[in-house]
Formats: C-alpha cells, structure tokens, sequence
C-alpha cells in the first residue's frame, strides 16, 4: 500500500504544533511529568525480512512498565511517529515500534515475532500483562490478528489490553472462527479522518464491528479538518491526528489509563459514546463519536474495501442505498432552550430532500419516551435554511416544547427515494433545570 504516505519525512504529529491552537497543557494529551531516554534499538530479522525494533521509555523505570506496541503506516518509520512515541514514554509507558520489511501477507507475522522478541531482550522495560495495540494505515489493519496472537495464543495483556487503530487497512491474517474465539474483553477505538480519500470507510468499519466487545467498550472517533488564522488543520489518511494532543494523545492517553487503571474519566475520554469530554477539542471542531458507523455513499477511494486482496472483502458491507447520518451542533451539551423558540442546528446531508426531526422527552431511566413526540417530520433544506452549500440547517418548533424537562433529540435524511441513518442522540433541557445527562448516546 505504498500511496500517500511513501515520501514523508517530517514526524505527522509534530507538524500539528505549527498551528495556532496549542496542545494541552495539562491532563490528558499533555506532555508527561518522565524524562525520555534515547530509544533502544536492534535489528531482528523473520520471515526473511530485516525488522529494526525501537523502544521508546523514560530514563527510569523502576519496574516494567505497561507497553504500547506500535505498527507504522507502509513505508514509515518509527521515527515519523517518534514525538508520539516520546510523548507514551513522558507518561510512563514503553513504547515498542517494529520497522517491518515490506511485505503486505506477512506484515502480522513481523510485528508479532518483533513484539515478542522486544519483550524478551528488554524485560526490564516490558510489562506484557499491561499492553496496548496501536497502529497506523497497514499498521493498524493487523492490530485485530495481532491482539489475538498476543493476548489470546501468548497470555498476554492479563491485567489491561487495548487496541487504537488509525486508519487501518487490510488485515491478512484474521478471520471468522479466530473471531469467533476472540477475547472480549480488549479496549477499541478505531479512529478515522474525515477528509481520507484513500481507504475505503468500509475497511474501517468491518474491523469495528467485527469485534466482538460490548459497545461501551469501544468507539468509532472521527477527527475533523479546519483551518484556523490561515493555518490548515488537515484530516486525510496521512495526518495521524488533526489537533495532535486533542484529536490523538489525548484519546490514547485516555484509553491506557481506563484499560490499566479502569479510570472513569479515562473511560469518559476515550469511549465515552460522545460526551462533552470526550469529543470537544477547544478551537479545533468537536471529534464525531459511534457505536454504529457509516460510510459516506457515492465517496470514490484509491483502495476500496472489495479489492480481491481483502480476504475478508465478502465482509465490505453494501451501504449505497443509506444517505449518511447528519451532525448535530446544537443543543447537545449541558444546553438549555428556551421553550417559547427553540432551534435546532444541524449540518445538512448533501443530497437530502427533506429531514424527519423527532424530539421525546426522557423518562426517569434515561430512556426516551415513545408514546409522547414533538417530532416534525418533511421539513425541507428551504425550510431549514441549508439549501446553499456551506450552511447548517437551522430548524424552529412551530410549538413550545413542555417546560422544566429533559429531552432528546435526533434527525434523519430522505432523499432520492432513499432513507437516511439516524443521527447521534442530542440531549438538552428546556429553561429552570440542568440537564443530567449531557453530551450523546
């Protein structure tokens, strides 16, 4: 898969400082309190490959600490990721990186020979009952075969794994009855990049849902562009993160100390189905977070799902007959309306026709209410104000919604002749209580 990413020089993460919106300065996704030694390096060669093995750890480590093992994207090197590899050990983490030989069926094969063989130079450094998967483009494709050989087949990850995959790929290696036996309790997060034109969406979803782990514990993120003060914040298959220490430190930070730590707001941050927390990212557009993802129809990508390569392209589920789910902006956070006019803001499916707009009130379980709506159904982009492109959909109630109460709300597409996934659920309440419940479901 060598495409976009072959001839990158410059380390991706480091290139997102260049911007006006500085990292974090503190918590999640900022630099970490441990002075980073020099990585350790060897060279190991299987399968006939020349593998060179990097680990990244503070200079003092009193114990082994829990590892983040690493895949680069086809034709990287670990040093492209080095400020992120650094930044795992400023917190506290190995961080193990295998330069794999170039050989797309035997990738899975590298990586986990090179794994275990950094685990057994450097035992010292290594804790491999607290691991972590993570993983880029042809990198992360393999993370869900390798999470299996490792912590399945080796015993590993007993106290903690997860699994953050980047843009992944094609994996070679995994198939339906090693998921059927797959282990259930590993951490996901797939994250993907809204303006990735490279591979196919539906790659990254088969890998989602083919896991088996209940959704709350993982999560589908997609990091959005933006250009700020001049400066481009681009998301596409070759920036590993827009926003760097919001859109990628943080959420890996996050997920390493919920797997090993079973922090709740380590869970909150990096599988928290949408909450506020989770998914703003200051200056920089709000992360887009699911449980239930899809792809863009009509989108053409430079390796589609169904390519005869995929073993698993039988898997490359058929969404054309879907218009894509639309994006809530408002209210959805800890927002309150005022019931004489409330406006709900949302951004328009390009090729709708018309939205079905349902609002229910919330029972005492947090469930919605199904025998009361304030739902309109046929409101039209004119209606809306979103017929011209570069607008956000702007829809009024005709009527007042009932004071003091909790509700939800959410918004479908038709068009076409076409139905359109439902969106994310928006929670608010209407003037004289604070919402108890914030962000979405």
């Amino acid at each position: 898969m060598a495409l976009l990413l072959l001839g990158w020089t410059a380390s991706p993460m480091a290139a997102m400082h260049l911007g006006p919106v500085a990292p974090p300065s503190s918590g999640y996704g900022s630099w970490g309190s441990h002075a980073v030694a020099p990585p350790a390096v060897f060279s190991f060669t299987t399968q006939w490959y020349d593998n060179r093995i990097s680990i990244y750890h503070p200079e003092t480590v009193p114990a082994p600490a829990a590892s983040i093992f690493f895949a680069p994207g086809w034709g990287l090197d670990c040093e492209a990721y080095g400020e992120l590899l650094r930044f795992l050990a400023s917190k506290g983490y190995t961080a193990v990186c295998d330069d794999y030989g170039e050989n797309a069926g035997l990738i899975g094969a590298q990586l986990n020979a090179a794994f275990i063989e950094a685990a057994t130079r450097y035992p010292a450094l290594i804790d491999t009952s607290r691991i972590g998967l993570m993983g880029h483009s042809s990198g992360a494709g393999l993370l869900t075969s390798v999470a299996y050989n490792l912590v399945r087949n080796r015993g590993w990850g007993s106290n903690g794994a997860f699994i953050f995959s980047s843009a992944p790929w094609i994996d070679f290696d995994i198939s339906d009855a090693m998921l059927v036996d797959y282990p259930t309790d590993i951490k996901l997060v797939v994250q993907t990049y809204e303006d990735d034109l490279s591979t196919d969406l539906r790659t990254y979803i088969q890998q989602f849902e083919s896991m088996p782990v209940p959704d709350s514990e993982k999560e589908y993120i997609t990091l959005r562009s933006a250009s700020i003060d001049g400066y481009d914040y681009s998301a596409d298959h070759a920036a590993p993160g827009t926003g760097d220490g919001y859109g990628v430190f943080r959420i890996v930070e996050a997920l390493a100390d919920y797997t090993f730590n079973g922090s709740v707001e380590g869970w909150e941050q990096s599988l928290g189905n949408g909450i506020a927390t989770q998914i703003e990212m200051g200056a920089l557009p709000d992360l887009i977070s699911t449980d239930d993802p899809r792809p863009i129809p009509g989108i053409s990508y430079d390796y589609p799902c169904d390519i005869p390569d995929n073993p698993r392209r039988s898997h490359c589920a058929d969404y054309d007959q879907e218009l894509p789910a639309s994006v809530l902006q408002q209210p959805v956070k800890r927002q309150r309306v005022n019931p004489l006019s409330p406006l709900f803001v949302w951004e328009p499916v390009a090729t709708a026709e018309s939205y079905f707009l349902q609002i229910r009130p919330l029972l005492a379980n947090g469930e919605p209410d199904w025998n009361t709506s304030h739902g309109v159904s046929g409101i039209t982009p004119v209606d809306a104000g979103c017929e011209n492109p570069g607008e956000l959909c702007r829809f009024a109630l005709p009527e007042n919604l009932p004071w003091e109460q909790h509700l939800v709300w959410w918004i479908k597409a038709h068009g076409g002749g076409r139905e359109g996934v439902w969106s994310r659920r928006g929670y608010f309440s209407t003037e004289g209580q604070l919402l108890f419940a914030d962000g979405f479901e």
